[in-house]
């Protein structure tokens, strides 16, 4: 099957798998994600990081364990995902590994996602993370060419290929277990195919996905000139529900996004993780979840057609 008929297809179905998210999901989240810092070593032209007001910003060690605690409600039956990632490079917090030990600890039916640009896979800077067998890593491999790789990340590809490279050996060793997934945005089906073709022989042990370019709403909304310049021709989602309403997103300021392409988040008390229990904050949505209304129907949400 085509690239483009993949991704046509997710659209499709995508109604249907949101739908079923109310059987596991009402409740409790389906997945987290925790940004501690606002710091990246790229500047994507995608990312709204080069230009947001919260550049700089970290959450307190002391916030990230009270989120932690009142996630650590969650029944031990319930299966869910938990990543420390959003409009940053998470490998650059060196409290990293402690966090991610803290979430082993306090919340055990959780399955870690560890995610990077690559330019941190350094030999002694990740390894650790095969502590951690249930977990996954991906990372975001936006071209294979120099040149259209610096225009889209600031900076070229050797460095990345390189420690690609290293990982690679890690897992043809058996020295690194866990899974690890390359994410490649749809650029075209000839360029796409070459950008499988490329991977698939150098890093055969290595997953690719493929994702749309969609557009980051908040104060530094990117990504419409990428989304135009590769759009996918897929069917419109207004009519649709979204499954980003079965998550939970936090800045590094404590508040809570609308989803996970929310660059600002919320600004009032009811949605900051340093004044209200964050699954207190999760309830706040229930009503989208047990209704699902169409995005069109939605404040934010109206003209969007990410697959979240």
């Amino acid at each position: 099957m085509s690239f483009t008929k993949k991704l046509q297809a997710n659209y499709e179905t995508y109604c249907n798998k949101t739908s079923r998210l109310s059987n596991n999901f009402l409740h409790y989240p389906r997945t987290i994600s925790i940004e501690t810092q606002v710091k990246c070593n790229a500047q994507c032209s995608f990312c709204p990081y080069p230009t947001s007001p919260r550049s700089g910003q970290e959450m307190s060690t002391q916030l990230f364990h009270k989120i932690i605690d009142d996630l650590s409600k969650i029944p031990p039956t319930h299966k869910f995902s938990i990543t420390l990632a959003r409009i940053n490079e998470p490998l650059l917090d060196k409290r990293l590994k402690k966090f991610s030990q803290l979430i082993a600890q306090k919340l055990p039916s959780a399955s870690q996602s560890f995610w990077t640009n690559g330019t941190m896979l350094q030999p002694g800077n990740f390894e650790w993370m095969s502590s951690f067998p249930s977990a996954s890593l991906t990372i975001s491999l936006n071209s294979i060419d120099n040149k259209e790789h610096k225009k889209l990340m600031g900076f070229g590809v050797e460095k990345v290929f390189n420690n690609l490279d290293y990982l690679h050996q890690l897992i043809i060793e058996k020295k690194f277990s866990l899974s690890v997934n390359l994410s490649a945005p749809f650029q075209g089906i000839k360029k796409t195919t070459e950008i499988e073709n490329f991977c698939s022989s150098r890093w055969p042990l290595f997953k690719l996905g493929v994702r749309p370019f969609f557009i980051w709403t908040g104060t530094s909304s990117k990504g419409e000139k990428e989304k135009k310049e590769y759009s996918s021709n897929a069917t419109q989602l207004n009519h649709f529900p979204c499954a980003q309403w079965f998550d939970l997103h936090f800045l590094a300021n404590g508040y809570m996004t609308k989803c996970c392409i929310d660059e600002s988040g919320y600004s009032t008390d009811n949605y900051d993780a340093s004044k209200m229990n964050a699954l207190d904050i999760y309830s706040l949505s229930q009503a989208l979840r047990e209704t699902l209304p169409p995005r069109e129907n939605v404040s934010g949400c109206n003209n969007c057609h990410h697959l979240g």
